[in-house]
């Protein structure tokens, strides 16, 4: 179920609870002959079952002596995702060489402080084993079943836009969960509607933070360039250090795109709209103002000098004559003083300087949650 080692990339997979009857069709045959059936039937290719790469499910497989498989749900760059019997969990396998810290901090999730606030906002694990397969060795992780992420929730609702209140216990739970991890010495580095799973109970709704599969230890990193792209936050696209903070940044970006289904960024480029990293700097300053001197001095100097001017802003740069953050275009939907209170709120988190970024309290402070009382 699982590739070779790559760059750590954006895996995605998306976990359903949709539920199929038990079939013991094969999902798979063993190493493709010449003749085998097009690529086209397998969704990842053939090719990413071979030794050292994916593990070869069926329908029925019981693994561990516990875990039945009942259906495939998906697969990303590191593993393929599994409906399995018992406790309603699905399963991520993983093969040799997977060089992430996902088990290690997955394991010290589970055994964080389960009193902390964040704790049930986390998709813990429940179990994991080894499994020894014709491709090699595989680590697999059991958690309990999620449902849909947020990339399709939306769809819930006119034109795709989660309501105020919905919206903003979702950021709370988000910013509880991140606390927990932080507190935990472990920033996830890749918050996107992908990951995030919006659990149902009758007409109730709560997220639960999950895929840590690219996380980073606070003092030991996976690797240096992190986050999707067009959510990457101020210090990572410059080349300078980040730390926790780095996933405020992140969320706010996210939570605009989920509630008001707008991106912040693009970073695109006409005519062919390719990603242009001056560019998203460029849309970065056009809404939060000039990177300041002490965080371009941790940067890479060659970008740095490359593109900014002595006063922080992208040199040469027409103005893009957009209204701000708290305007229709950014913010459909909403009175004047809804826009307000949320630009508010998304401008307290993303501070472009990373040591400016605000504590959890403070941000559940803020008019626009509203969680914890203003301080005094």
């Amino acid at each position: 179920m699982d590739a070779n080692q790559q760059e750590p990339e954006l895996p995605s997979s998306r976990q359903t609870q949709t539920q199929y009857p038990i079939d013991e069709q094969k999902l798979f045959s063993a190493p493709p002959q010449p003749d085998a059936a097009s690529e086209e039937d397998v969704d990842e290719g053939r090719a990413a079952y071979r030794p050292g790469g994916f593990h070869p499910v069926y329908i029925g497989d019981i693994f561990n002596d516990r875990w039945k498989v009942l259906n495939k749900i998906g697969y990303g760059r590191y593993s393929t995702v599994w409906l399995v019997r018992d406790l309603q969990a699905c399963a991520i396998c993983y093969g040799q060489g997977h060089g992430t810290f996902e088990k290690e901090i997955l394991i010290n999730l589970r055994h964080g402080d389960k009193s902390h606030t964040g704790y049930p906002f986390v998709c813990h694990l429940l179990d994991d084993f080894e499994h020894q397969g014709p491709n090699g060795t595989h680590v697999c992780l059991i958690f309990e079943l999620m449902g849909e992420t947020l990339c399709s929730f939306g769809t819930l609702f006119r034109e795709n836009m989660i309501p105020g209140s919905v919206m903003r216990k979702f950021t709370i739970q988000l910013l509880v969960a991140l606390d927990f991890a932080h507190d935990h010495n472990i920033i996830h580095t890749d918050i996107k509607p992908d990951n995030i799973f919006a659990n149902t109970r009758l007409i109730d709704f709560d997220v639960t933070l999950g895929d840590w599969g690219v996380s980073s230890w606070i003092d030991r990193h996976l690797c240096e360039v992190i986050q999707p792209v067009a959510l990457r936050s101020p210090e990572v696209l410059i080349g300078a250090p980040w730390d926790a903070s780095t996933d405020w940044w992140n969320l706010g970006a996210v939570v605009l795109e989920v509630y008001r289904a707008v991106r912040m960024f693009d970073g695109r480029i006409a005519p062919d709209g390719r990603y242009d990293v001056r560019e998203h700097l460029a849309e970065i300053v056009d809404l939060f103002g000039p990177f300041p001197k002490s965080l371009l001095d941790r940067g890479n100097q060659d970008l740095v000098r490359g593109i900014f001017d002595d006063e922080g802003r992208v040199k040469d740069q027409e103005p893009f004559n957009r209204p701000g953050l708290a305007s229709e275009a950014f913010m459909p939907g909403l009175s004047q003083e809804q826009r307000d209170d949320c630009a508010s709120f998304l401008k307290l988190l993303m501070k472009i300087d990373p040591t400016e970024r605000p504590s959890t309290v403070d941000l559940l402070r803020h008019r626009w949650l509203a969680a914890l009382p203003p301080s005094e």
